[in-house]
């Protein structure tokens, strides 16, 4: 079976862009901006007294990645080592789970970042790492929007008529994805590889997480899986 390559890098303007994206941004019961960004850079409060708000967010993080350099590598370069330790398990997870269906990409590409936004983008089977997540919370990222990439791949082609041109990132498939994700990472075997995470899934899915995990219980098959929840979603 192949498996994707996993790059780990920094693309700063990137990092800017998806911080104005999430600016004053809620979903599921999260407040991103408040609960992401300003937890972490509280000297962020000051964009509502600015004029220009987009070039107030793009200095400071401009700032930030020139004046914490050596600090955001020495973080990434442990990252680096974390998932070097245990991909290996991870894809032969995954493996299983999906009855050896193809990954989409021959690359995955994860960016740091200096925000807990942590947004996947399916097309480009790209996502973002907080930089400052300890290890656990950083494998469990990063399994995470992988997981993501084969899922919403693998749905599309085992049941075509149910979810071509549903919407990604919104609604019933959204959800569904976001749910069977926090199922899988519950798991022994997904605990085993990136710790026990509490507190995990979007506040609104909380019952159907619950739901979805008695699903997968009882039969371990994602099809079937599929097929079930998209009756309560």
């Amino acid at each position: 079976m192949n498996h994707p390559t996993i790059k780990l890098q920094f693309d700063q303007k990137l990092d800017q862009d998806i911080a104005w994206s999430f600016y004053g941004h809620k979903k599921g019961g999260c407040d991103f901006w408040e609960e992401r960004a300003l937890k972490y850079h509280p000297m962020l409060i000051n964009i509502k007294e600015s004029s220009n708000k987009k070039t107030f967010l793009d200095n400071y993080v401009s700032n930030y990645y020139a004046s914490h350099n050596n600090e955001i590598l020495s973080f990434s370069n442990k990252t680096v080592e974390y998932l070097n330790q245990t991909q290996e398990k991870y894809f032969l997870l995954v493996d299983k789970i999906f009855n050896n269906h193809p990954w989409p990409k021959t690359e995955l590409i994860g960016d740091f970042s200096i925000f807990d936004f942590c947004p996947r983008f399916l097309e480009d089977g790209e996502f973002q790492v907080f930089i400052y997540d300890n290890r656990s919370l950083q494998l469990f990222t990063i399994f995470h929007e992988c997981l993501h990439f084969i899922f919403y791949d693998f749905a599309l082609n085992k049941f075509p008529e149910v979810f071509t041109g549903m919407n990604t990132e919104d609604g019933k498939f959204w959800v569904l994805a976001e749910v069977f994700n926090i199922v899988i990472q519950t798991t022994d075997d997904f605990i085993d590889l990136h710790g026990k995470i509490d507190n995990i899934g979007y506040p609104d899915h909380k019952e159907l997480i619950k739901q979805g995990s008695i699903i997968w219980n009882n039969n371990l098959d994602v099809s079937n899986w599929i097929i079930e929840m998209m009756k309560i979603i």
